[in-house]
């Protein structure tokens, strides 16, 4: 498999990478278009030990689902992180914060800047047909400014003031104002 690959905070781009053989409940998925995040330019300057493919924005198609054939053929996005779903946090329904999870493309779990990436089925969402790939790659960093919005109640009304001008917090203002 052809893929981006870090280790040491030097990047290579490899044609010898293993494909990924996903176990029962996973996916394996075609990547599309993969998005560049600042967490994917941090893990280059070495802000956390990480080491193999990175990229967690993504859009794909999904090529194997054990379990799950609906989701064979579909244009799809995943949410990044795989929590082990047994754990006390992930019982409490916060499976974001699962001390066992793997994040794709940043820990444990080989990310999007390659030909193929895995994820657990639960974790897949369908792209409307209708809406372009570089759109839907948008997916998981609206996500991420969304869960703001979880996190702290904002009601219409509210003055709110985002600090950092950055694309999250572009997105975050964008996000906000919808409230």
């Amino acid at each position: 498999m052809r893929g981006l690959w870090l280790e040491g905070q030097a990047l290579s781009l490899r044609d010898d990478l293993p494909s990924p053989s996903p176990p029962p409940g996973e996916a394996l998925v075609r990547v599309r278009v993969a998005g560049i995040c600042n967490t994917d330019l941090e893990l280059v300057r070495g802000y956390y030990p990480y080491a193999g493919v990175p990229g967690h924005e993504f859009v794909g198609v999904v090529e194997e689902a054990a379990g799950a054939p609906e989701w064979v053929s579909r244009r799809v996005v995943g949410e990044i992180n795989a929590a082990c779903g047994e754990c006390p946090t992930c019982r409490a329904g916060r499976r974001t914060h699962c001390e066992r999870r793997t994040v794709l493309g940043i820990a444990g779990r080989d990310g999007a800047f390659a030909t193929h990436l895995r994820l657990p089925s639960r974790n897949l969402h369908a792209v409307p047909d209708a809406m372009p790939d570089e759109v839907a790659a948008f997916a998981e960093p609206t996500a991420a400014a969304l869960e703001l919005q979880e996190q702290v109640r904002v009601s219409p009304g509210d003055r709110v003031v985002v600090i950092g001008a950055g694309k999250l917090g572009n997105l975050v203002a964008q996000t906000l104002a919808t409230t």
